[in-house]
C-alpha cells in the first residue's frame, strides 16, 4: 500500500513548425516545378519536325502535362527522349 499517489504531467499538443531552410526548399521546389511547367507548356506550343529534333512526340508532351501539378513535366520529358534515343 502507497501514501503517495503519482501524479502523471498533462499532456499538451504541441505543434512544432520545420526549420526555415526546410521551408525555403519546399518554397523553392514548388517554384521550380511551375516554371518547369510553363516551360513544357511552351515546348508544346512546337511544331511536330522541332520536336522530333529534340526525341519527342506530341503525345509525349501532352502526357507530362496531364500528370499532377506536383510533379515536374520537363524531367518525364527529358526521361522519355532519352530512352528514345538510346533505342534508336
Amino acid at each position: 500500500m502507497t501514501l503517495f499517489t503519482r501524479q502523471t504531467p498533462a499532456r499538451r499538443l504541441t505543434f512544432h513548425l520545420p526549420s526555415p531552410a526546410i521551408l525555403l526548399a519546399g518554397a523553392s521546389a514548388m517554384l521550380r516545378t511551375a516554371l518547369n511547367r510553363r516551360a513544357a507548356m511552351q515546348v508544346a506550343q512546337l511544331p511536330d519536325y522541332l520536336l522530333t529534333d529534340i526525341g519527342l512526340k506530341r503525345d509525349d508532351v501532352h502526357d507530362a502535362l496531364e500528370q499532377s501539378w506536383r510533379t515536374d513535366p520537363t524531367f518525364q520529358l527529358a526521361m522519355v527522349a532519352a530512352k528514345r534515343r538510346r533505342s534508336t
